[in-house]
């Protein structure tokens, strides 16, 4: 009665299992943009060695990803990464709400690792459930 009483506790846990994501976003979104100080974004950009590759978030239009060609106290040139290649670009320092280093989030490696990771939490817990079930 215990062992078919877990394996259904597990079997229900199993199936209804959900990723703490799923909720949404839990930070509420600011209505009203913070104020960016230029000069300091202008510093902050001649600081990033050219060829470095970027993230820019626009206050006019979309945002983009490149390779920093030239940082000056107005005014940054990008190289857009695109399939085909394109002019490079002049943004406005003041046009610019965010500028960030762009960095892969994960890499092959870490990827392998949480699906061998999950392969064999699922192979164990299936046979935890079947030894459950059948060991009477």
């Amino acid at each position: 009665m215990t062992r078919q009483f877990m394996a259904m506790v597990l079997s229900a846990a199993l199936a209804t299992g959900g990723c703490a994501s799923a909720a949404g976003p839990r930070v509420a979104a600011d209505p009203q943009a913070p104020a960016i100080d230029r000069r300091v974004m202008a510093e902050y950009a001649q600081r990033i060695a050219p060829g470095s590759k970027v993230r820019i978030e626009r206050s006019d239009g979309p945002g983009l990803r490149g390779t920093l060609m030239k940082a000056g106290p107005d005014t940054i040139t990008v190289q857009r990464n695109t399939r085909v290649p394109e002019p490079p670009i002049e943004i406005p320092i003041e046009r610019i709400t965010r500028l960030t280093l762009d960095q892969p989030s994960s890499s092959v490696g870490k990827n392998i690792a949480i699906g061998v990771a999950s392969g064999v939490g699922a192979t164990f817990g299936v046979l935890l459930l079947l030894a459950a079930i059948f060991g009477d």
